[in-house]
């Protein structure tokens, strides 16, 4: 398996992002690679998406960008499984001051 260097994945993550979001409503993107609870290879992606907090529409963003950034790392023959989390700014600024 290929472990693709994190500042490319940070730019497959802001294209999807920017495919399921809309242009210009992602921020800032951060992506760790690690394991999840079961040793399997992971890439953990934080966006920065500034946008209403509405559950469903959170949930339903994240779900697509899910499937699309597990498109984009199948098409590199990349196994790592994405790991999704969207911020609003106050949550982002938070976990940097952290």
């Amino acid at each position: 398996m290929i472990k693709i260097a994190e500042t490319e994945l940070a730019e497959i993550g802001r294209a999807a992002a920017a495919h399921v979001a809309g242009l210009g409503t992602v921020d800032r993107v951060r992506v760790v690679t690690g394991q999840d609870s079961t040793d399997h290879p992971v890439y953990f992606f934080s966006f920065l998406i500034d946008q209403d907090r509405d559950p469903q529409r959170v949930g339903l963003t994240r779900v697509r960008l899910v499937q699309k950034l597990r498109d984009a790392l199948i098409a590199r023959d990349d196994g790592h499984y994405p790991i999704v989390e969207i911020l609003n700014r106050a949550d982002w600024e938070q976990r940097e001051s952290a």
